[in-house]
């Protein structure tokens, strides 16, 4: 999951710290969120999906394998 997360951050040119703001969470939280030291909520995937604009295969790979 961390690698997928961070590519696909990457990819989007965009920050932790603009995807913590999203999530509502602060930087270090979304950055252990990242590395896997925590788990996202279904929330945080609903969110994250909308945001990258993922496809449900996309979503499963990321966050369930």
């Amino acid at each position: 999951m961390t690698k997928e997360l961070k590519i696909l951050r990457i990819k989007h040119d965009v920050t932790q710290e603009v995807v913590a703001e999203k999530l509502g969470l602060k930087k270090t939280t979304y950055c252990r969120k990242e590395k896997g030291k925590i788990a996202f909520s279904l929330q945080d995937v609903k969110i994250l999906k909308e945001f990258y604009n993922l496809t449900p295969e996309e979503v499963v790979q990321i966050f369930l394998t």
